[in-house]
């Protein structure tokens, strides 16, 4: 039974989505992740495989990934980067 059906038969208002993504922000400019549970098979495929520059343009998308690369201009960028969103997602981990 879907959200929209269990609401019609209850008589009761569906419960409103949760938005659980989380934003980094980094060098003043902020970045919309899906929250961990989200994040596309493929992206933690390519980062099982040692290709984390893959899973990152994976899971911000190719927009946000060629925003980021405007700044990040070394492996340290990406580090540094990279530790920012892991610690975001540990904040919003319930």
């Amino acid at each position: 039974m879907t959200t929209r059906q269990r609401a019609e038969a209850t008589k009761r208002p569906a419960p409103k989505p949760v938005d659980d993504r989380v934003t980094v922000t980094w060098r003043g400019t902020t970045y919309t992740l899906p929250s961990a549970d989200d994040f596309p098979l493929e992206a933690m495929e390519a980062e099982e495989n040692g290709k984390t520059l893959t899973a990152l343009r994976l899971i911000l998308g190719d927009d946000q990934y060629a925003t980021w690369r405007k700044d990040a201009r070394t492996a340290g960028d990406a580090e540094e980067f990279s530790t920012n969103i892991m610690r975001e997602l540990g904040a919003g981990n319930r």
